[in-house]
């Protein structure tokens, strides 16, 4: 065999190792997308966890739930919490339902936030602890949650403070009725319908209070035009009543209309400082 033959034999076994270790990292790379992509198409999908919940088939849906929680989703988080609160699917355990809710707050989900705080008022799975309510319906209230609005609203304006450690819960399960008809999060849609061309923009208001009677809420605003002529002069307000099945009926005080969210925040403040009652920001069309 001359140089030029070996020469070629050589380069022609180079080529083919070469190719084959190619080969082989091509289908590596392969299988970890494909692993990725079944790994991504295993994560059940919202809606189909929400129409087996909605057809009482909890089971599935529990099951759904938990695995898009533990893929980090916070509105199954805090329907997980639902469930262990009122038994779908599972024993009534109001700790887990706690600690499903914690979860969920602490990624932001203002519903949940909302349930937080409510439990740790009542001292449903966790020991009683007023301050860290407070904290979590400021939390749920400063998003727009309008439940927590409410509650904020009908009580003595608190600072803002921070979330204390407390770990604790009680032992003793309390008996709770479903005040709160909470089916699934609010906002629990993964798409949203496209703005139309002639849309029109946000009406901006605050709530100054949510009162048991009409009067009251009347006077209510009589009172801060009162402290506030010069701030309040002119400006339009609106008495609205709502109720919910099984709970009390309230009227909100609502003024404005702001030109934005941060005009009416500056309002808010205002009337903060100077007559110390509650405000918050209502930036929504429907409302």
């Amino acid at each position: 065999m001359n140089f030029s033959e070996s020469l070629s034999r050589y380069s022609v076994s180079i080529s083919n190792i070469m190719l084959r270790r190619l080969c082989r990292s091509a289908a590596t790379i392969l299988g970890f997308f494909w692993l990725c992509s079944v790994a991504s198409a295993a994560v059940p999908d919202f809606d189909a966890a929400a129409d087996a919940y909605r057809a009482n088939d909890f089971i599935t849906a529990r099951a759904a739930f938990l695995e898009r929680a533990n893929a980090g989703d916070h509105r199954s988080m805090a329907i997980l919490g639902m469930m262990s609160r009122f038994g779908e699917g599972v024993p009534v355990d109001l700790t887990d339902a706690f600690n499903w809710y914690l979860a969920a707050a602490q990624a932001g989900h203002p519903p949940a936030q909302f349930q937080i705080a409510r439990m740790l008022s009542q001292g449903e799975g966790v020991q009683a602890d007023e301050q860290r309510a407070q904290y979590w319906f400021n939390q749920a209230a400063e998003q727009g949650y309008e439940k927590a609005i409410d509650r904020l609203t009908q009580q003595t304006p608190a600072a803002v403070i921070a979330d204390p450690v407390d770990t604790s819960v009680t032992d003793t399960v309390k008996t709770i009725s479903r005040v709160w008809n909470f089916q699934l999060p609010t906002g629990f849609k993964t798409t949203e319908l496209p703005l139309q061309k002639n849309h029109q923009l946000p009406v901006v208001r605050v709530q100054l209070g949510a009162m048991k009677t009409k009067d009251a809420a009347i006077d209510l605003w009589k009172l801060i035009q009162d402290e506030l002529p010069d701030l309040t002069l002119e400006l339009p307000f609106t008495v609205s009543h709502y109720a919910e099945p099984n709970q009390q009926s309230i009227f909100r005080l609502r003024v404005g209309e702001f030109q934005s969210p941060d005009d009416g925040q500056l309002f808010c403040r205002q009337v903060k400082k100077v007559s110390r009652r509650p405000c918050w920001v209502i930036n929504d069309p429907s409302q």
